[in-house]
Formats: C-alpha cells, sequence, structure tokens
C-alpha cells in the first residue's frame, strides 16, 4: 500500500470518527428516549414537543431519528461517487465507550484486479489494512497506484 492512500484512509477515519462522536451522542439519547416511552413513562416536561404527539407518534418518530442516527453513523465513511468505490460500513457502540467501534471496507475495481481496504477503529485507534489477493503479487504496486489516481480525481471532485 502506498502512504497516500494509508494517509488518505487514515484521515477519512480520524474525520468520521470526529463527525461520530456527537452523532453517537445523539443515538444515545433517542435510545433513552424510546425505552422510557415504551415503559409508558411521562416526557412532556423534559421533551415538551411530545405534548402534541400520540404516545404511538412519539414512538415512531423516535424510530425515525435512531435509523437517522445510524444512517448517519455510516454515512460519515463514504467517499465522493468519482472514487467508485463499493463501501460496506458497520458500527457496534459497547458500554462505557463514547464512539462506536467501526469496520469499514473500499472495494475498488482496478484493471489488474480488485483492491479491498478495511478499516477498523477502536476508540480514536485506526487499523487501516489492505487486500490485493485479487491482483497478481507481480501488479499489487500498480494495482495501488491505480487506486492512489481514483482517490486523487475523486478528491478533485468533491
Amino acid at each position: 500500500m502506498t502512504p497516500f492512500i494509508q494517509t488518505f484512509f487514515e484521515r477519512k477515519a480520524n474525520a468520521a470518527l470526529t463527525q461520530s462522536l456527537e452523532r453517537a451522542c445523539d443515538l444515545s439519547h433517542f435510545k433513552q428516549v424510546k425505552t422510557r416511552l415504551e415503559a409508558s413513562e411521562d416526557l412532556s416536561k423534559e421533551l415538551p414537543q411530545l405534548k402534541k404527539l400520540a404516545k404511538k407518534d412519539a414512538l415512531a418518530a423516535v424510530k425515525t431519528l435512531i435509523k437517522r442516527c445510524d444512517s448517519d453513523l455510516a454515512g460519515y465513511w463514504n467517499l465522493p461517487k468519482a472514487a467508485k468505490a463499493k463501501v460496506t460500513v458497520s458500527h457496534k457502540s459497547f458500554k462505557g465507550e463514547l464512539v462506536p467501534r467501526f469496520i469499514a471496507t473500499y472495494q475498488f475495481a482496478t484493471k489488474l484486479g480488485k483492491v479491498e481496504i478495511k478499516i477498523i477503529t477502536q476508540g480514536r485507534y485506526v487499523f487501516v489494512s489492505p487486500n490485493s489477493e485479487d491482483v497478481k503479487k507481480a501488479n499489487a504496486e500498480l494495482a495501488f497506484r491505480d487506486v492512489e489516481k481514483q482517490l486523487s480525481l475523486a478528491g478533485f471532485s468533491s
């Protein structure tokens, strides 16, 4: 893997983690509100906007907010469309941790084969690992250069 790709994905991960911190707090809050609404607690003093909604409607609104938070957490890892990468993101929250743990996988199609970049996070720790098993060993460097070009062009288009 080239230093450019390593640095690019480390920066991408750090930016996504920074954005995720605030959104993870929102997600935690909405999940607590959902649990309390399901337990039939009166939250109208804490959340005055709930006075206007029936319990069923309030639950539906909170579930929508939870889905939005989940999609935002995954969306922070997306690349510009010009990169032409297939992105897969999963996240899991653990009790006592402020930021969810992420696994983001980027698959790039090159003329020489498929190149995969995988990012695993834990807290602020970021591990970037390449996989070019689909590419012949002699062509691996060229395949990574192709990925580098895709990322560079995507940077100009965004």
